[in-house]
């Protein structure tokens, strides 16, 4: 047996995929890796939607011997997500039954949408932090809704964050209380129409991660997960504008409004919706504004090399060659948000320039990031080119 049981990731030892210090969690002799977040290049999907990712430096046998996963109580869940017009209608009716300017922390708090640059706040909800008034809201939109359509009741059913108890009662979200007020942040596909919904807990806690979750029933009978839907900020916008892209539905919002000039798209974490990125963007030019940690976080440049490397395969089949930058900024500053709120110049890096800035344990990540998607002999190639390319940078500093 490879181990004698799981260890959940921490501050000192993050998700080794994603880079994250919650929820994700690897064997005791860290040669498995499960992740919450993503399943993007993934040896294996979990029967409950997590990446499994082996470790193959070990020199074990994968194919012989792994941990297994404890078996978790059966749930009946449903396989077929609500049409978009469906899912669009409901959680808009929600937003506007229980818009973010109810909750002054929302809209004025720490990190909330005034800090943010944002001034439309009603396209923002927020949720009740106690089940009693989740229940009640639930109520009062299955009233209005029922209102508004009378032959066509809804069933709910398909609609993340939905679920029905053992009483046959809809409900909403989690049965737990919260102690943080929720922001309710819907993500917008190309059609404007809502494909989900994240929440944000609004509780300042310094350095902490993982204040975003999706608002999901998928543990809940009866009930689904949304996915990692890509979130556009301006989806009436010109077509032929540049893509970027950056984390997060509310960071999209901000360089929107001072990035006019772009048409920018929100992923719900760095190595999420790569093929909806790169579709999205096809023939025409690529900028990634991720995190500026992408060059310290070894796990971060992964991500975004694994992206470029699918763009660049996607260039090869569709024969296009529009650019691909990677943006950064002062280093100081984590989002590329804060730093347009701060007046903080951006940069455009190519690809090769981007490399040549990165650390010894980044541009290894980035090498294993190649290796998976593009097979040993791309991986050879990328490899000596990567090895040539900072060399050639450390000799000119």
């Amino acid at each position: 047996m490879v181990a004698c049981g799981y260890r959940r990731v921490s501050k000192r030892r993050p998700c080794c995929i994603c880079g994250k210090p919650d929820w994700c969690s690897t064997t005791a002799t860290e040669t498995i890796s499960f992740c919450a977040r993503s399943t993007v290049n993934a040896d294996r999907i979990s029967p409950h939607g997590w990446g499994v990712f082996y470790n193959y430096n070990s020199g074990l046998d994968f194919n012989r011997a792994f941990y297994r996963i404890p078996k978790r109580k059966k749930v009946d869940v449903s396989s077929l997500l609500a049409s978009p017009a469906m899912r669009d209608r409901v959680y808009r009716k929600l937003i506007e039954l229980s818009p973010a300017p109810l909750n002054e922390e929302i809209v004025y708090g720490r990190g909330g949408l005034a800090e943010r640059g944002i001034s439309d706040y009603r396209q923002y909800g927020t949720l009740p932090k106690n089940a009693f008034g989740r229940d009640i809201l639930v109520e009062r939109l299955v009233e209005t809704l029922a209102k508004e359509s009378r032959a066509d009741p809804l069933s709910f059913s398909g609609i993340p964050g939905f679920w029905r108890d053992v009483n046959g009662s809809l409900r909403l979200w989690s049965n737990n209380d919260s102690i943080d007020n929720l922001m309710l942040i819907p993500f917008v596909g190309p059609d404007g129409l809502i494909r989900a919904c994240q929440i944000r807990f609004m509780r300042y806690v310094r350095n902490k991660s993982g204040r975003y979750v999706w608002l999901s029933s998928s543990k809940e009978q009866t009930g689904c997960g949304p996915g990692a839907p890509l979130h556009h900020a301006s989806p009436a916008a010109s077509s032929n504008k540049p893509i970027l892209v950056t984390e997060g539905a509310l960071k999209a919002a901000t360089t929107q409004r001072f990035l006019s000039d772009r048409y920018v798209v929100g992923n719900s974490g760095v190595a999420t919706s790569h093929r909806e990125i790169v579709k999205t963007a096809r023939r025409r030019p690529l900028e990634i504004a991720f995190d500026n940690d992408s060059f310290s976080n070894p796990h971060v440049a992964r991500a975004l090399a694994a992206l470029v490397r699918l763009r660049h395969s996607d260039q090869d089949c569709f024969a296009y060659n529009e650019d691909v930058r990677v943006v950064t900024w002062d280093r100081h500053i984590k989002g590329v948000d804060e730093a347009l709120l701060a007046g903080v110049r951006l940069e455009y890096l190519t690809v090769r320039e981007w490399l040549k800035r990165l650390p010894p344990e980044c541009l290894e990540q980035v090498t294993h990031s190649y290796c998976r998607l593009g097979g040993k002999e791309a991986a050879g190639k990328l490899t000596s080119w990567v090895r040539l390319t900072y060399s050639r940078a450390r000799v000119s500093m």
